[in-house]
């Protein structure tokens, strides 16, 4: 451990260390003096993550603008960003909402209806567009994937084609032998696999914490 002969960086890892800890027991349960410093650590965090976001703003908006003034290329990508900053902003923190008693208020988070709205409007249809041009990389990358001809990739392959058919022909859903089989890919196989990837990643999740806690890797540190 290098961190050990450089006193900055101990003190650093303690400090981090110590907060994780605080937030990890009083996340278990309960601890009198443990809880209030637990969330003594979350204020400032959230405090600091404020900041942080302030800051980013500010700083990306002064670059962006920057660009736009001296006609940089691709300037006009930048107006588009400062322009659904701009939306965004505004229809989360000033946009007037009635109440039921008539009055006006300001949306008080950002899950209120002008940013649903917006994200509604513009955020959706672009996700949608995006997983649509996926499914010519999907097909392309298993076209591929057949020509090799690996056990592996004839197993992945067929079981994307079963899984496709069975989704885009509800009919089958009726049908006997074919029901059956669909469902139980679907309760056995793609359950387990998708089991497999989340308790993957808590496991990964789990070892880089500890990792963290324990100063093995410092994220924090301006290295």
């Amino acid at each position: 451990m290098t961190f050990l002969r450089d006193p900055k960086r101990l003190i650093a890892t303690i400090v981090a260390g110590v907060a994780g800890l605080l937030v990890l027991i009083d996340f278990a349960g309960p601890v009198p003096g443990v809880s209030a410093l637990a969330q003594i650590m979350l204020d400032w965090a959230a405090l600091v993550a404020a900041l942080a976001l302030v800051i980013g703003v500010v700083n990306v908006t002064g670059h962006h603008i920057g660009r736009v003034a001296r006609r940089s290329a691709d300037w006009k990508y930048s107006l588009i960003l400062l322009a659904a900053m701009v939306i965004v902003i505004v229809a989360g923190t000033l946009f007037p909402l009635q109440n039921p008693d008539g009055s006006l208020t300001f949306p008080s988070s950002l899950i209120e209806q002008p940013v649903r709205l917006v994200f509604r409007a513009v955020y959706t249809p672009l996700a949608s567009s995006l997983l649509a041009l996926l499914t010519f990389f999907s097909l392309s990358a298993a076209l591929r994937a057949v020509r090799r001809r690996t056990g592996d990739a004839l197993v992945i392959v067929t079981v994307a084609l079963v899984v496709l058919i069975a989704a885009s022909l509800p009919q089958l859903e009726r049908a006997p032998v074919v029901a059956d089989g669909v469902r139980w890919l679907s309760d056995y196989v793609v359950l387990a696999g998708a089991r497999g990837l989340l308790i993957g990643a808590a496991i990964g999740a789990l070892v880089a914490g500890v990792r963290l806690l324990l100063g093995f890797d410092q994220p924090y540190l301006d290295r």
